[in-house]
């Protein structure tokens, strides 16, 4: 079973590449959401991989910065050693798909489609679906243009 720590803010560190963004409104109700209801934090703990003698919070980012506006002291975790990068990038989109704004462009640059997709993006949410009108299949016979005007083949 997974154990949650109460790890110290001061040590917890921000993934620096986190794809993620929310909207000053919508960081405003996270924070109002924590002070209304700080046991739900305990529901959904950051995750942490410990590497290099460092605690990086790979899901929860926003959770800790609004946990650190708070003057909360500890948060609940769930620590991970040396976890691999894949699983970490996993995690990140599988945590953070639902809610906020993703950085499209970092994502195209640095992070594969096929490994997004199996992550729970949608080819169009990725912006990789081809225009179906544009796809033109060489087996169909092409429809003839008619000038709107006499109704003549273009």
């Amino acid at each position: 079973m997974t154990q949650i720590e109460m790890l110290p803010t001061r040590l917890l560190c921000p993934l620096v590449r986190n794809p993620r963004r929310i909207s000053k409104t919508q960081f405003a109700k996270l924070i109002q959401s924590l002070e209304s209801d700080p046991d739900f934090f305990k529901s959904r703990p950051c995750l942490v991989n410990h590497t290099n003698d460092k605690y990086i919070v790979y899901a929860g980012n926003q959770r800790l910065k609004a946990a650190k506006q708070l003057k909360w002291k500890e948060i609940p975790c769930i620590v991970d050693i040396d976890l691999p990068d894949l699983v970490m990038q996993m995690r990140i989109i599988k945590d953070n798909k639902t809610y906020g704004e993703f950085d499209i462009e970092m994502l195209a640059n640095e992070w594969e489609p096929s490994f997004l997709i199996e992550a729970g993006f949608t080819e169009q949410e990725l912006g990789i679906l081809e225009d179906e009108e544009t796809i033109i299949n060489e087996d169909e016979p092409k429809a003839d243009k008619r000038c709107p005007h006499c109704d003549g083949i273009l």
